[in-house]
């Protein structure tokens, strides 16, 4: 196997850590990796992961939540954390000669997260609330709804947050015994970026971390058999929020470097096919765009747009034409190279952030795909030809193999989709509400 380009080491009790130094930069962004989120947790505690997040920002043996706060208002530094499908950061960013802040915080945090039972209602109250504002942006919402319509086998499906009723119900010795079980030396990989110094960060977080937990994670892998389904949810809004979605390409698949650039030809920007058919020319859409997201074993595809009752059998009609176009033709040569353009701009862009890199770290840890050099990213991009794209264009738009899912501010929604171009599959209906979960 080819030696890691980057900084590694295992420490003595299994924590990896994986680190690109560049001292173009004054910053250092650190962020610790676990395998956690919706694909690990059973339907009863659903959104667990996501509240234990919350939790750990609630204090330690050593710390109130003001004073986690405080440690980076103080020297200007930034703290966060965000919860996916499959695992879960924390990460800050600092000035370089402040890293020892930042690994001593979040090493605190990971080790000595006290799961006070007061704080933990009150937080308790606040995911309720971040639910509640979820759901009533439907425009956020419609893409859950849609992965539980494609993923209906599947904890992918599940909703991050967990629902009303798990978050309600979960008990402090069921979250704790996740923490527990989870938040241990061999589920934590740490990727650092930036202007550091590699040995002193070596000796840094082996001293921080020698107390955490030792222990082993196996993750769940995911099951997926997409649906074909067609839902229409019934709300009282102004606008039909339309999505259609299929199986992606996952990660370690050499067919997402084609697959990205298919994406962001057909919806990934101003320039592409949808934006510029559906609002450009003919004003039916405010917000239209395409999407691909990559898992360890499955991906997801996805199209959306926002209109009204009146222009929504335009829009599917649109949706149709430019798929099956796409599907049966691929992209034009001039629409690969401008895309190429694109991607290099972005790549050249991101990596201008010291967060961005570090993210970038965890692949290998993560999908068992081996991150690659800023300047061998792009390389695997530059290879993929118009034949590439139309394979997998072929391979993955294929309408027959499309959910949709809708939410809509009338029921008649479901009656254009049985009349248009995607008339061949039945149409159920239902009031938003509880979402479908799986085991």
């Amino acid at each position: 196997m080819q030696a890691s380009p980057y900084l590694k080491l295992t420490l003595d009790n299994g924590v990896e850590i994986i680190a690109e130094r560049f001292d173009t930069v004054q910053s250092v962004s650190i962020g610790m990796f676990l395998k956690s989120g919706v694909l690990h947790e059973t339907p009863e505690i659903m959104g667990v992961s996501h509240f234990i997040e919350h939790m750990m920002f609630k204090g330690t043996k050593k710390r109130t939540p003001r004073m986690i706060a405080s440690e980076f208002d103080r020297i200007g530094g930034y703290l966060n954390a965000f919860t996916a499908k499959d695992y879960c950061c924390y990460y800050a960013r600092v000035v370089k000669d402040k890293l020892d802040v930042a690994v001593d915080v979040l090493s605190d945090m990971v080790i000595n997260s006290q799961f006070d039972p007061e704080e933990l209602e009150r937080e308790r109250r606040v995911i309720l609330e971040e639910i509640k504002m979820y759901e009533d942006s439907p425009d956020e919402i419609i893409h859950e709804l849609l992965g539980q319509n494609i993923w209906q086998n599947s904890r992918l499906g599940n909703p991050i947050l967990g629902t009303a009723e798990t978050v309600a119900g979960m008990k402090r010795d069921q979250i704790f015994e996740v923490f527990n079980r989870q938040y241990v030396t061999g589920n934590l990989l740490i990727c650092v970026a930036g202007n550091f110094e590699w040995e002193a960060l070596k000796k840094l977080i082996e001293k921080k971390l020698k107390p955490l937990r030792k222990g082993s994670f196996k993750p769940r892998e995911a099951v997926v058999k997409p649906s074909t389904s067609s839902t229409v949810f019934q709300k009282d809004i102004e606008q039909v929020h339309l999505t259609l979605g299929t199986e992606g390409v996952p990660f370690s698949d050499n067919r997402r470097f084609a697959m990205t650039i298919l994406n962001a030809a057909f919806g990934g920007g101003m320039s592409s096919r949808l934006f510029q058919e559906i609002r450009e020319k003919r004003g039916l859409a405010y917000t239209v765009y395409s999407y691909h997201t990559s898992y360890k074993k499955a991906g997801l595809f996805g199209i959306y747009a926002g209109t009204s009752m009146e222009h929504l059998k335009s829009v599917l009609e649109l949706f149709h034409s430019e798929l099956e176009k796409v599907a049966a033709k691929g992209l034009t040569t001039k629409e690969l190279e401008d895309t190429r353009e694109q991607l290099k701009g972005n790549l050249l862009i991101a990596l201008e952030s010291t967060t961005n890199r570090m993210n970038r770290l965890s692949t290998g840890f993560l999908y068992n795909v081996e991150p690659q050099l800023p300047e061998n990213t792009l390389a695997p991009y530059l290879k993929v030809n118009v034949d590439d794209v139309k394979i997998v264009a072929r391979q993955i738009l294929d309408e027959k193999k499309m959910a949709i899912t809708m939410i809509a501010p009338t029921t008649d929604a479901a009656q254009v989709l049985s009349e248009s171009s995607f008339s061949e599959r039945p149409v159920s209906v239902n009031t938003l509400g509880k979402p479908q979960t799986q085991d």
